[in-house]
């Protein structure tokens, strides 16, 4: 089996997905729903901006020629509903706006129609309303005694003078400080409230995400052995990590501010159908095409984002593979070739990179290119209707900036959308870890061990494979008796090792039972079945950190002197004290300041300070030297006593004091008894025993 090739992750609908992506979010929706509010101020403030600039150019820069109501100065009371008035010569004038004075049937009392016309760079007051400002207009006569002729039509009209038109233009001087004062505000308080909502957003997603993270790695340290037999190291390295962050911009910028750009979406749609329906509806002639875009990239860009990420694992599990193993490839001068098989890798991931790379340098400035359309049809017929008169310049200028905020959610909704569907696959491949359960579970029922645990165990009629129906161990029955140390012995691929690995349950059989006391060793918690069992192991594995906390491994319930009396106890106390930080030293990566022969004694006393029950030493002793071996051999003969003890061994020499000796051979029991009573028996065991030794019963060369 190739560990390297990741099988298929399994497949999730996105309602799924999304489903189970906002369960994390849920503890967090008061500061999400705030976050949504803040998105709701921010919007209004960034379309209020485009409306203001609309009245500044319709009421006020082109205000002095809009229709007016005029009435008396001491009979004016009817014109407060329609606005602010200005007093002229007697009379006091309201502005209206085109629409309303179009939609006004009846005038109020003693009013009377006005408006400002502008012929040759001078300004005329007549009585009545132009069809359209667009209108063209001929003036007769100077004075109090001219006239206006539009379209046919005359009116009576009067020349305004340079103090008359400051008058009349004073409104819009005070209109322009108000505008600009509300737009400074829009932009303060947008940036304010951006401000607010970023960091929100930032603290929220970095907190689910912590929580996913902390999820995924409890779920990891649950998983079964054999799960990490088929999962290499960076495959699962580049899950908890890299696939957790593709979730980070999710949760922290793409779910509250896609709500956002739906907010602006659809206040900008009800505000220019408000403004101008034609406009409106000739600006969105082109979302057919927008939306066939959206569906090609849609089935593309995830496609391309699941094949990135399966080959960055398989990258990363090669990298982490040939660092582990770096003293090998230089030994056997095998650089090159290590470098080739990287080459390949990484060539396939950038491959894959680019794929999707060029996907989206296709569909943004298709999306630009479509909003440009748009604005490009919006000035064609919008110029036209200005020159009309059907229209305002404002309308139409505002109306450009509105396309513009339209179309930009949507050019940034082709990032978060590459975002979404990168967090989709990464959230395809995080939910089918969490989903994997792991083999070696608790019972439904279970059965806790007494606080002092006897020590004996039964194997009965026990088969077990690693895969399927390919036999490790067929048929192996033996008991333990509490307190006694029993050894393994038997020729490489014996089964010696898997019934280690079987009494604590890293992995479970496939038929027969082991019993712990006389309790299946099935039905006792996982946790106090491991707590009563110490192992030390030929391959040591040291963590990072100092000497005293690799041997108490953060149980902080073993004490300092527990620690130091440990070593003593396999004469590790006195090189350590030695070091110029003692058991502070700092180890660096897997232990390498430390020398094999010491790794192994600092093994041996953090399974001594754990003060286990039953202690199994799986090849402990084959990276220490003689000398030291026979320390080593008279320390657990002392903490040995009273507790149950069971060695892996192949050197002899060091198991023959046992109380029972189990030779192994292709993965059945074949013989059991004390050193001496196997050597009688003259079987495996015995030649084992001459095979060791052969070279002491050599004679002497002549």
């Amino acid at each position: 089996m190739n560990i390297h090739s990741e099988r298929e992750v399994k497949k999730f609908k996105d309602s799924q997905l999304l489903s189970r992506l906002l369960a994390f979010a849920w503890p967090y929706w008061r500061m999400i729903l705030l976050c949504i509010g803040l998105a709701f101020l921010i919007v209004v403030a960034d379309l209020a901006r485009p409306y203001l600039m609309k009245i500044a150019i319709d009421g006020h820069i082109n205000g002095l020629y809009k229709p007016m109501l005029s009435a008396p100065s001491q009979q004016s009371k009817e014109l407060e509903p329609y606005g602010d008035k200005v007093s002229w010569d007697g009379r006091d004038y309201v502005r209206l706006d085109a629409d309303k004075a179009a939609g006004l049937a009846v005038l109020p009392a003693n009013a009377d129609k006005k408006q400002i016309v502008s012929v040759d760079d001078r300004e005329y007051m007549i009585n009545g309303w132009l069809p359209s400002q667009q209108a063209e207009v001929e003036v007769t006569g100077q004075g109090n005694g001219a006239q206006i002729v539009a379209e046919g039509k005359v009116y009576s009209a009067v020349q305004l003078d340079e103090q008359a038109q400051e008058t009349f233009r004073q409104q819009d001087y005070s209109g322009f400080v108000q505008i600009g004062i509300l737009f400074l505000l829009t932009v303060t308080t947008g940036a304010v409230l951006s401000y607010l909502q970023s960091n929100l957003l930032q603290f929220t997603g970095q907190k689910i995400i912590f929580n996913i993270r902390e999820k995924l790695f409890a779920h990891l340290s649950r998983m079964s052995m054999s799960y990490f037999d088929r999962n290499p190291v960076g495959r699962l390295v580049v899950r908890v990590t890299q696939d957790t962050e593709s979730l980070n911009q999710l949760y922290s910028q793409v779910v509250v501010n896609l709500v956002k750009d739906v907010i602006v979406l659809i206040g900008i749609v009800f505000i220019m159908l408000q403004m101008s329906p034609r406009l409106a509806l000739l600006s969105f002639a082109v979302m057919p095409f927008l939306a066939a875009l959206t569906f090609w990239y849609r089935s593309v860009i995830r496609h391309a984002q699941r094949v990135t990420r399966i080959i960055l694992s398989r990258l990363n599990a090669f990298l982490a593979e040939n660092l582990s193993g770096i003293r090998i490839t230089q030994l056997f001068i095998r650089e090159e070739r290590q470098w080739e098989q990287f080459d390949h890798h990484n060539t396939e991931y950038y491959r894959a990179g680019m794929r999707g790379t060029v996907i989206n340098s296709i569909f943004q400035p298709a999306i630009g290119f479509l909003g440009n359309l748009a604005i490009a049809l919006l000035l064609w017929y919008g110029g036209a209707n200005v020159i009309d008169g059907s229209i305002t310049f404002g309308i139409v200028y505002a109306f450009t900036h509105y396309v513009r905020q339209f179309f930009q959610p949507l050019m940034s909704l082709a990032e978060k959308y590459n975002q979404i569907q990168t967090a989709m696959v990464g959230a395809e491949r995080i939910f089918d870890m969490l989903d994997e359960k792991p083999d070696i579970i608790d019972a439904k029922v279970t059965h806790s061990l007494p606080q002092q645990v006897r020590g004996e165990i039964t194997f009965e009629h026990v088969w077990f494979a690693y895969n399927q129906e390919d036999w490790v161990l067929k048929d192996v029955s033996f008991t333990i008796q509490p307190g006694q140390t029993i050894a393994f012995v038997g020729a490489t691929g014996a089964g010696k090792s898997s019934i280690i690995q079987l009494i604590n349950r890293f992995y479970d059989i496939q038929k027969g039972t082991i019993r712990l006391d006389g309790v299946d060793i099935r039905e006792i918690p996982l946790d106090e079945l491991r707590r009563c069992i110490s192992i030390v192991q030929q391959d040591v594995f040291l963590f990072t950190g100092d000497i005293a906390s690799n041997i108490r491994l953060n149980h902080h319930e073993i004490t300092d002197e527990q620690v130091y009396e440990a070593a003593r106890m396999v004469h590790m106390d006195e090189f350590v004290r030695d070091l110029p930080q003692g058991y502070g030293t700092p180890l660096g990566e897997r232990g390498v300041n430390l020398s094999l022969g010491q790794r192994q004694l600092l093994s041996f006393a953090r399974a001594i300070a754990f003060r286990p029950q039953i202690l199994i030493l799986d090849e402990a002793t084959s990276n220490i030297d003689t000398e030291t071996e026979i320390v080593v051999q008279d320390a657990l003969y002392n903490i040995s006593a009273g507790r149950t003890t069971l060695i892996v061994a192949h050197r002899l020499s060091t198991i023959q004091h046992a109380d029972q000796i189990i030779v192994m051979h292709k993965g059945k029991v074949r013989e059991i008894g004390n050193h001496y009573q196997l050597l009688a028996q003259r079987g495996y065991y015995h030649r084992l025993y001459e095979l060791q030794y052969k070279e002491q019963k050599l004679p002497a060369a002549k």
